[in-house]
């Protein structure tokens, strides 16, 4: 393959990152106010569904502050450092290097804008 093919391979590659990326929303979600539990004491009950909203919630506010951003310049990262870590193979180090980078720059995004993120997800983790 030669030298313009695996360029056009490599930018459409890291195009299609950026753009997928770039495009996802979230909504937050509607607290349900439905029926309380049965409320023991000396026991902290936790629901399992309120937790995951508080997390999707979380996650979104941290998505919409710079997930997003994130996600691009990680994948435009990932991209440069693959393509060129591995040149004789740059278009195998390409495909593997932008959505490594594009993950990675989405969770260091999403923590940086909102630091309450990680710990909604540890919380949901945790809950029984």
């Amino acid at each position: 393959m030669n030298l313009i093919k695996k360029s056009a391979a490599s930018v459409l590659v890291a195009a299609t990152v950026t753009l997928g990326a770039g495009t996802a929303h979230a909504d937050p979600v509607v607290p349900n106010t439905g029926t309380p539990a049965l409320a023991i004491p000396g026991r902290h009950e936790v629901d399992k569904q309120q937790a995951l909203e508080n997390m999707l919630n979380e996650l979104g506010v941290g998505w919409a502050n710079g997930g997003a951003a994130g996600t691009a310049i990680g994948a435009l990262m990932g991209l440069g450092v693959g393509c060129i870590s591995m040149f004789p193979g740059s278009l195998a180090g390409c495909i593997i290097g932008t959505p490594i980078g594009a993950i990675t720059g989405a969770i260091v995004g999403m923590g940086q804008g909102n630091p309450r993120a990680a710990q909604a997800i540890q919380e949901y983790i945790n809950t029984p």
